[in-house]
Order: C-alpha cells, then structure tokens, then sequence
C-alpha cells in the first residue's frame, strides 16, 4: 500500500466521501538492467511524491521536472502541434471545429451525386472536407451474411454501460465511487489508462480519472449519469491536482476537448438521418487535426507535454487512439452517424466508396506500424501506455 505522507490531507479530504485504498499502489524501483535497451531515465510512477516534492509543495513549489528527449519523426505531428503548449491544443481544436462544421454544412447545400456516391457541396472548394457514400464489398456483404446466420452478431454496445463485477470493484476500491465512474466502459477505459500513466499521486490520478469522464459525452453518459456534469466540474476544479506538474494544464485541455465534441455531437444529432453509410472524405492534415480532438483525451497529452515529452510523439499517440477504439466499430459507423471513423477515413477507401478485406487489412498493417513503435521504443511514457 502507498505511504499515507505521500498524500496531503486537503487532498484526501477533497476526495474524502471515496475510498482510494485500491489505488494507493506500492511502486518498486526497477532493479539496474531490468529493461534493456530503455532510456537512462525512466519516468517515476507517482511524480509528485517523495520527501523533496513534499516539501516543495510545502513551500508551495511545483516538484521539478526534466525534459524527456525528443524523438526522431514524427515530423508532420510536430509541425502542427508546436510547443504543445494548452494554447497549440486550442487553435488545433478550433481548427479542427471548423473542418467538421464545414463537412455538415454541406448537407444543408444543394448536393452534387457522383458517380462514386460521393456528396458535393457546390458552394464548397474541392479541398475541403466532403462525405462519401460508402458499401461493403460483395465479399465481405456475403461473408457478414453468413456469419448472421449462424448467429455470430456483435452484442450491442450498451453492455459497456454495465456495472462492473463486484469482484473488480472490490479490487479498485471502488464500490463507492459514482456510478459512472463504475461502468465496464469506464473502468476498463479511462479507469485503467489513469492506472497505466501513473499520477502525481493516488489522489491525483482518481480526480484525472474523474476528469477524463468527459470522454464519454461522445458515449451519452451525461444522458445517463445526470450527476456527471457535477462531478466533471468538481474534478477540473481540484485545488491539490491544479498545483501538480502539468496538471492545470490537463484540466484546461479537457475543457478545450470538451467544446469539439459537444460541437460535433450537436452537428450530428442534426443530420442524423443524412449521415448512414457516409464517411468524411479528408486530407492527410486535416485527418491528423481531426483525430487528436476525436481522441477526446486532450487533456492527458497536455499534462504530458506541460511535463516535458515530446510533443510531435504524443500529438501522434493521439491521433493513433483515434484508430485505437474505431478498430472495433467499422462495422457499425458505417450505419450510424459517425462519419468520423478513421479507418473509414483514409483514400483507400474513400476514393472508391467501396470498403473490402484487402484495403482494410493495408490499413490495419499501416496503424499496427505505428503501434509498434509506441510498443517497443516508447512504452514507458505516459501517453504511450
């Protein structure tokens, strides 16, 4: 079990109505060579705690921090994110607002049908953003056919929204933790990625969990959970995590994730009925600006980069995420009102409208590239994780 002195009582108190016993986790100092061929300096688990951060925070001092190295590539991602300060998140954001705003607006046109089924907007440059009409190959329409026959169907996602098993509440803690905060959805998403990163402590890392709720607006939970909104504001106004390394920074950069997915979940609710079987049809900058806000993790990669880590390497790890969930949903945002689904996305498929097993398969190969390196030269990192 963690060491009590390692967390403040203010902060303890703010949290005080919840058990974090499960999550005060005992880390062990990695034994020399343990890992080889990793850094020098691996990043510590709980960065904010030990006696000189404790004291720094008595005197009212940030703990230090020391930049991590910069990674060769990922050259495209750096030229967009800058210094990957809140304010470089920001104008990407807005940037990328505007793209989406600009592919809905098109439906509202007078609309041009290619032959490929793509939707023109006749006011709109041919740069910018348009949807496409997209298919199953014959193939793979044959191929699902068959699989519904003998009853292989995808349980409906709504299972996510369960409760977890006692046994796995029990083993977080969390028995008394909100309600949203306890579906498989969350927990095994948000509430394990907190656990992968680490925190500035224990304390810390339930109030980032808390805060990352925000990406399950995309999800309805503010629909489901009334209480959600409450808690969200409760945990971007934690004093004792504000005063942590990066983590105002992570608090403002959830604020500016939030703002482009409530923006696009209105476009949606709105052109819903337009939007079946359509895919957004994007250039390779503007795909890469509209997946960091679809990750709707902005503020995980700002703490990141306020801490020091490469921002080109973890604006990429954002864009990845994207790829990360979409993976699983190919077949469904082809019949619902995601146009945004990033294997959907590429020119593979949007150049023809028609989605079959080689041209996915070229893309699961490409993404399972970059997945690699995230896997076996950056592992230790926290975005990475």
């Amino acid at each position: 079990m963690g060491l009590p002195w390692c967390l403040s009582w203010p902060h303890q108190s703010y949290w005080g109505e919840f058990s974090l016993k499960g999550i005060k986790i005992e880390v062990k100092t990695p034994k020399k060579y343990a890992f080889p061929g990793s850094p020098a300096r691996i990043p510590p688990y709980f960065w904010g705690t030990g006696l000189r951060n404790r004291f720094r925070k008595l005197i009212g001092e940030k703990p230090r921090q020391c930049p991590f190295p910069i990674h060769a590539g990922y050259s495209e991602a750096r030229s967009l994110i800058g210094n990957g300060t809140v304010a470089d998140l920001k104008t990407l954001s807005l940037q990328a607002r505007e793209f989406v705003v600009e592919l809905f607006r098109g439906i509202e046109d007078v609309f041009e049908i290619s032959s490929l089924g793509e939707v023109k907007s006749l006011s709109s440059p041919e740069s910018a953003p348009t949807l496409v009409q997209l298919r199953l190959s014959s193939d793979l329409e044959r191929w699902k056919d068959a699989q519904h026959v003998v009853g292989n169907i995808l349980p409906p996602k709504g299972a996510g929204l369960g409760q977890a098993s006692d046994k796995v509440l029990r083993i977080f803690g969390a028995a008394g933790w909100p309600e949203a905060l306890k579906t498989n959805n969350a927990l095994f998403g948000c509430g394990i990625a907190s656990l992968l990163m680490g925190a500035a402590d224990a304390s810390t890392m339930f109030s980032n969990y808390v805060t990352d709720m925000a990406f399950y607006y995309e999800h309805g939970y503010n629909y489901v959970f009334p209480s959600l909104e409450s808690l969200l504001r409760r945990g971007l106004a934690d004093p004792q995590a504000l005063r942590t390394p990066g983590g105002r920074e992570r608090r403002n950069g959830v604020c500016v994730g939030k703002q482009y997915i409530q923006g696009k979940i209105a476009l949606e609710k709105q052109h819903k009925t337009h939007l079946t079987n359509r895919s957004a049809r994007l250039s390779r900058r503007t795909a890469q600006i509209i997946s960091l806000s679809e990750s709707s993790l902005l503020g995980m990669a700002a703490e990141a980069m306020a801490r020091g880590f490469d921002p080109g390497a973890v604006m990429s790890d954002l864009v990845f995420s994207s790829p990360g969930t979409d993976v699983v949903d190919v077949g469904c945002d082809l019949v619902n009102s995601e146009v945004m689904n990033s294997f959907l996305n590429v020119t593979d498929i949007t150049d023809t409208g028609i989605v079959s097993e080689d041209v996915l398969r070229r893309v699961y190969d490409a993404y399972a590239a970059t997945g690699a390196r995230m896997l076996t030269q950056r592992w230790h990192e926290p975005v990475a994780r």
